[in-house]
């Protein structure tokens, strides 16, 4: 099994304009978030880990360097983790998104069904949390437990599981927490992860008798 820190990236000023962030490159994280990624990396510091993941995404990828870099460990990009594509709503206004008619009625089944949306050029939102947990699954997979021969003759080695932080972005840990929870996907938004938040999940997707385990959600260090 594997111990995944589910971790979202730290704030920037983009979240401020009220705009759709999606897959837009360059949102760089602020002064507000590079003090919430030190704190982060601060409140890691007494924890193993084995390895860092993230999207691809800049804001990602800056707070995936204060966990990885004092550690000497590599931070494997997986455009899988990124956010939710947006589509055609990318960069837009969510207010103006609300008000027009051209969109309005899509932004309510998002906000009230999101199981039946889909951005126009975009992702539909359930195909998000397939992608997600399908990338998540496979990290699990790729961490088995290290085991350690044993000394005493005739003893069991001990198994000890990996710990790896993946950082990524709010919707797709909370469609992903929602998945290992059993929740239904249309309440996902109830779950609450805010900038900088580790979320911890086991996972042992070779085991078919094995149930995820939520260890914590949104544990904020700052």
């Amino acid at each position: 099994m594997a111990v995944l820190l589910l971790i979202r990236h730290a704030t920037n000023d983009f979240v401020k304009t009220g705009r759709l962030p999606g897959r837009t490159p360059n949102i760089h994280l602020n002064e507000e978030g590079r003090r919430q990624a030190d704190a982060l990396r601060a409140h890691l510091a007494p924890q193993h880990l084995d390895a860092v993941y993230s999207s691809q995404l800049e804001r990602a990828i800056e707070t995936a360097w204060r966990i990885a870099a004092h550690r000497a460990l590599p931070i494997y990009v997986r455009p899988d983790l990124a956010d939710i594509d947006n589509g055609t709503f990318t960069g837009r206004v969510i207010k103006d998104i609300t008000e027009d008619p051209a969109s309005k009625d899509l932004w309510k089944i998002v906000v009230e069904t999101p199981s039946a949306a889909a951005f126009p050029n975009g992702e539909a939102m359930l195909d998000m949390q397939r992608r997600v947990v399908a990338q998540i699954d496979a990290l699990a997979l790729a961490h088995p437990d290290v085991e350690t021969p044993a000394v005493e003759p005739n003893a069991q080695p001990t198994r000890t599981p990996q710990i790896v932080a993946v950082v990524m972005h709010a919707d797709p840990i909370k469609a992903a927490l929602a998945h290992y929870l059993g929740m239904p996907f249309d309440f996902f938004q109830r779950l609450g992860v805010a900038p900088a938040s580790i979320s911890t999940v086991v996972l042992n997707p070779a085991d078919p008798a094995h149930k995820p385990q939520i260890l914590g959600v949104n544990r904020i260090p700052y």
